[in-house]
């Protein structure tokens, strides 16, 4: 039971010659002042707790689609990603192998040139021997 203050003051003023100010004020204190001292019901209960579930349902079920979306746009975000870094791996793939080719190209002309150069000591190499051999012939029949 709920009382006014008009009634508590009433009640305490005829507590306290009989109690004393100390026991009245005790005694007072059993008494529910306003309504948020009352005692809860158990439909009360049942219907605060049943809202309290409808709430949570309802944000689980927001935070499930906040979720969701961002799983979307972290998948989205990750495919552009990758797909970047495979265009700028196979772009780079592409320079190896031009460099590559370049670099086969140089091994080929200096192979030639050493072969050509290989060709004309070879050709002077034997001029020499062969020059050599003549006057080797010469001069033994000059001795002859």
């Amino acid at each position: 039971m709920v009382l006014d203050a008009r009634t508590r003051s009433s009640i305490y003023e005829k507590l306290c010659p009989v109690l004393g100010p100390d026991d009245a004020n005790a005694l007072m204190s059993e008494f529910p002042s306003t309504e948020v001292d009352e005692l809860v019901t158990r439909h009360f209960l049942r219907a605060e707790m049943a809202e309290l579930r409808r709430e949570m349902h309802t944000e689980i079920g927001q935070l499930r689609n906040e979720m969701h979306t961002e799983i979307g746009q972290l998948r989205n975000e990750m495919h552009t990603e990758l797909s970047a870094v495979r265009h700028e791996l196979g772009a780079r793939l592409d320079q190896l192998e031009n460099q590559v080719v370049d670099l086969r190209v140089q091994v080929v002309e200096r192979s030639e040139q050493l072969t050509e150069r290989l060709r004309q000591q070879t050709t002077i190499f034997v001029a020499a021997v062969f020059t050599a051999v003549g006057a080797a012939v010469t001069i033994a029949q000059l001795l002859t």
